[in-house]
């Protein structure tokens, strides 16, 4: 526990730090030639076929997709565990990060890159890149809270960071963001996990402690 807490305040630390600099530089209409350097050299290293590949896996972090395996996960927690506490945690943070990547949008209002074709809208922070390392974040620490397998858990842990890191690049590779829209999102959503988190362990916590007040009489 006490190495998850250093861990978390850690991740916070540095997203607060992350999102401070890229907003501000934002809202103050800053180019970041780093946007620029990050597409070329993905473009210029990538094959074609592999962007492509790339870009259907960044389904996974798309509105039906986060609908859909938010849903799942909260079954299987209410099936194999019954923990409300992370239904409620799935449930409501995933929703709590959809609003605020909107809200934060249309605050900032940065146009996408010339090049994107497909996808409208404002473009900081990426709201698969947020969304997903939420809903995905989520999952990989209640796998490390329920389950008793060591290799479930490693597994879990590199599968989930792999395929964030994809998402992340293929969001860039495909012009449909800049490198700091996917940054920020990261940032952001690491923020919200966080938060997540930590109200899923005061709230087990808390029933915990209850349990024992109970049992004691």
């Amino acid at each position: 526990m006490k190495k998850l807490n250093t861990l978390l305040f850690a991740l916070l630390s540095a997203s607060f730090a992350i999102i401070i600099f890229l907003t501000g530089s934002i809202l103050q209409n800053v180019s970041f030639t780093f946007d620029q350097t990050i597409y070329e050299f993905l473009r210029s290293t990538l094959l074609t076929d592999w962007v492509h590949g790339l870009e259907l896996l960044s389904i996974t972090a798309s509105k039906p997709a986060i609908i859909s395996i938010s849903l799942l996960t909260m079954v299987i927690l209410w099936l194999r565990t019954r923990d409300y506490a992370g239904i409620i945690a799935v449930f409501v943070f995933v929703l709590v990060g959809n609003v605020l990547n909107k809200l934060i949008k249309n605050w900032t209002q940065r146009e996408r890159p010339a090049m994107n074709g497909v996808e409208e809208g404002y473009s900081f922070p990426s709201g698969h890149v947020m969304i997903g390392f939420i809903m995905y974040g989520l999952i990989i620490y209640l796998i490390y809270h329920h389950s008793p397998h060591p290799l479930l858990k490693t597994i879990s842990l590199i599968l989930g960071t792999l395929l964030l890191i994809i998402i992340g690049i293929s969001r860039i590779a495909t012009g449909e963001h800049y490198a700091t829209d996917v940054v920020a999102g990261y940032a952001f959503g690491a923020i919200i996990l966080v938060i997540a988190v930590k109200v899923h362990q005061s709230i087990v916590q808390g029933r915990r402690a209850k349990q024992q007040v109970d049992t004691s009489f």
